[in-house]
């Protein structure tokens, strides 16, 4: 598989801070509205997945069942990223009656019986995705990104954090943007960006 660009943090300040297993475990549930990466405009999905930290091919063909693109659920993995934004959504098995009409014909079943190699067709721009992660993906990868750091929508992160002060007061060793802050000052801090890029320490 050819190596591929991408650009996680862009330009969005960044904030780090440290948590316990635990709370971190909870955090990682924001994914669910999406974090951001860009990658060069016609790379293939299968791709850009595995270019994400703790997504291998094994992990992709063994945990993941479901993978929307663009809202419909991906018939195939090889299909190309183009424009200036996509929307990827990564689901474990989902229960009942939808879950197995979504897991029918699955790309990932395809890759079960036959090892993928996806070289893609990198175009001159850039393709900025939001990769949204449900249920146990989440909880799985979840730790990992954050460790790695991550790009979030302020406003995503702070209505996430608004309906659960807990996670907010269990937050330590906050630095924003190089400087040392308290959790009472965190959303006063970064409100005013857009974008944010956060990571534990």
């Amino acid at each position: 598989m050819k190596t591929i660009m991408t650009k996680s943090k862009s330009t969005a300040p960044t904030l780090l801070f440290s948590c316990p297993d635990d709370i971190l475990l909870r955090l990682v549930t924001v994914l669910q509205s999406g974090f951001f990466r860009s990658t060069a405009e016609g790379e293939s999905i299968l791709s850009f997945l595995m270019s994400i930290e703790g997504f291998s091919e094994k992990y992709i063909v063994d945990e993941i069942q479901t993978i929307f693109f663009n809202g419909d659920a991906l018939d195939d993995m090889e299909a190309t990223i183009i424009g200036e934004k996509a929307v990827i959504a990564l689901s474990a098995a989902m229960p009942g009656l939808a879950g197995a009409i979504l897991r029918k014909g699955s790309p990932v079943g395809a890759l079960k019986k036959s090892r993928t190699n996806s070289s893609g067709v990198s175009g001159g721009s850039y393709v900025d995705v939001q990769v949204k992660l449900f249920n146990t993906v989440a909880l799985d990868r979840g730790p990992e990104l954050f460790t790695r750091g991550i790009r979030l929508k302020t406003m995503e992160l702070l209505s996430f954090l608004d309906l659960r002060p807990s996670i907010v007061k269990a937050l330590g060793d906050l630095v924003f943007d190089g400087h040392t802050i308290h959790t009472s000052d965190l959303k006063n801090s970064i409100s005013a960006h857009p974008e944010i890029f956060i990571q534990t320490h």
